[in-house]
């Protein structure tokens, strides 16, 4: 078994299409049908179900991914520290988030690329279990995200910022004017929250049922620029955290009146991980 194997093998998983696989990976795809024959010869299981033009994982593939993509990930995050030896001007921070702290991370990045112009960024956005599972596998470095529903022994959770759960309105929005909103007053808006899952709308969902308010969004999306656009028109309102208007003068967060918990932006990363240079850098401006 060859580390070029396991590459192979964890894209042709991903994209369960050799030719697509083999193209992303430079070779031909009689090359890497080889070679993902000699890895299911070698541990005498099938790893594909080949039908017809298509392939799908089996059973033992799926066990092995898991695996697969730890090598994988350890023999470049090995290189990057061996790259990080010589100087920190160099290599690829990997960042997992969430889209309520787009403009929170995107003012770091920005502010970090001014330092180091020529550290490369890999940003993923993903909900929070997927996030804990990224950190875990190291798909990304570490992730900043909201606090953790549920404790986790295996990760370092430092808390960076306090934000709140508000109404988000245009500045001519009637309610711009407020200073504090009910959700009463939201009744006769549209009302675009989250998709359910997220840790805003999970909140926005609690607020409510213990309120006794029957009130509904109009409208659940995954994409937050899109419904910022919405709110800009002055007619929408979104529920989110109130971070997620930095940068963004026309927009005003106004907070609840009910009583709402408090939104900790946490740093998340294995306990135990090598600091390369430039991470460490990074966190500095945290």
């Amino acid at each position: 078994m060859e580390l070029r194997q396991l590459r192979y093998f964890v894209k042709s998983a991903e994209l369960l299409n050799f030719t697509e696989a083999a193209a992303q990976c430079c070779i031909t795809q009689s090359t890497l049908s080889q070679q993902i024959k000699q890895l299911e010869d070698e541990f005498g299981v099938q790893l594909f179900e080949r039908v017809g033009k298509r392939v799908f994982l089996t059973h033992e593939g799926e066990e092995f991914l898991i695996y697969a993509r730890k090598t994988v990930a350890d023999a470049d995050y090995s290189k990057q520290i061996i790259e990080d030896m010589k100087e920190v001007k160099k290599g690829t921070i990997k960042i997992g988030t969430t889209y309520g702290l787009s403009a929170f991370v995107t003012d770091l990045i920005d502010r970090y690329n001014q330092k180091y112009p020529q550290i490369h960024f890999e940003l993923l956005f993903l909900r929070q279990d997927e996030l804990i599972d990224s950190v875990k596998t190291r798909d990304v470095d570490f992730a900043i995200t909201f606090n953790l529903m549920a404790k986790d022994e295996s990760l370092k959770e430092i808390l960076l910022a306090t934000y709140h759960l508000s109404a988000i309105v245009s500045k001519e929005n009637p309610l711009a004017k407020l200073e504090h909103v009910t959700l009463g007053q939201l009744r006769k808006y549209n009302i675009a929250t989250p998709m359910a899952g997220m840790n805003a709308r999970r909140m926005f969902d609690k607020m409510v049922a213990e309120s006794g308010i029957e009130l509904q969004a109009t409208l659940e999306i995954n994409e937050i620029h899109t419904l910022l656009h919405l709110v800009r028109t002055g007619r929408w309102v979104a529920v989110l955290v109130d971070s997620i208007i930095i940068g963004e003068d026309n927009l005003k967060a106004i907070p609840f009146r009910q009583s709402t918990l408090p939104m900790d932006v946490v740093l998340l990363y294995p306990k135990g991980m090598y600091m390369r240079k430039a991470i460490k850098e990074f966190f500095s401006l945290l």
